[in-house]
């Protein structure tokens, strides 16, 4: 199974220069595959300077605000041209996953209808492109969120719109706080388009490198694989310090959960 770690274990961008910084420790770690993160943007003017790395962009993720979901069509469309100039400025990197966060978790009905408004034009803007628009399995957020929507809800919210640009993000850090992971494996069997392998100690959404906290890593994989997905395992993990040696000792630990996969 290949690797792919997401640019989200660095910092949000203070310099332009950063994400070329950020693409030479992944590779001298021994990474070839990236998905770009969601702050990590403007990358239009810097594709040959990115190819010159020699990594190979697996995903791009989006950041769709959530006015995506505003009952104020001006401000909802607003949102939604953001996200389509970000499509525009990595359309290079298509066809690939282009993950987009699934933002309706509210009680009121309304805001998704709202969402789903938003999300059919981005998946024009895939079609257009060859994006595949991949949308996140949620994390659990009771404290922040109104309601928790299922892998089931979303699977079967991406199977409406029967389209072979809309698939699911499976992540597992995200799933595993309020489902068992082999049932979201069978709940997004056929339409897994790319996932988010992290850790976590079961409470919270920790973003803990593979390995790290209670998640059976190398089960859940084996269980996607089955239902169908064929991308890299793509670790988005975080860390207060990713130096190289960090970035390398997550590259080997991961190549051995993934061993014969």
């Amino acid at each position: 199974m290949l690797i792919s770690i997401s640019t989200s274990i660095f910092p949000s961008e203070g310099n332009p220069t950063y994400l070329l910084a950020f693409l030479q420790k992944i590779k001298s770690a021994g990474f070839d595959y990236v998905e770009f993160g969601r702050k990590h943007t403007n990358i239009s003017p810097r594709i040959e300077e990115i190819a010159s790395t020699g990594i190979k962009v697996w995903a791009v993720h989006g950041d769709l605000p959530r006015n995506a979901l505003s009952s104020d069509n001006s401000l909802r469309m607003n949102a939604v041209e953001e996200e389509l100039r970000r499509m525009d400025d990595t359309a290079a990197y298509a066809p690939c996953p282009y993950v987009i966060h699934y933002l309706d978790r509210m009680l009121d009905p309304r805001p998704g209808r709202q969402f789903r408004k938003s999300i059919e034009q981005l998946h024009e803007k895939a079609k257009e492109l060859g994006f595949i628009l991949a949308l996140e399995t949620a994390p659990y957020k009771p404290q922040i969120s109104e309601r928790y929507p299922d892998s089931d809800e979303i699977a079967n919210f991406v199977r409406s719109f029967e389209s072979p640009n809309m698939r699911v993000t499976v992540d597992i850090n995200h799933s595993n706080l309020k489902e068992d992971l082999i049932q979201v494996a069978a709940n997004c069997r056929g339409i897994i388009g790319n996932i988010h392998v992290s850790d976590n100690m079961g409470k919270w959404e920790d973003h803990l490198p593979p390995g790290e906290g209670i998640i059976n890593i190398r089960g859940v994989l084996l269980a996607l694989i089955k239902c169908g997905y064929t991308g890299p395992c793509n670790v988005e993990c975080h860390h207060p310090h990713p130096t190289i040696p960090v970035l390398k000792q997550i590259r080997i630990n991961i190549e051995k959960i993934c061993e014969n996969l």
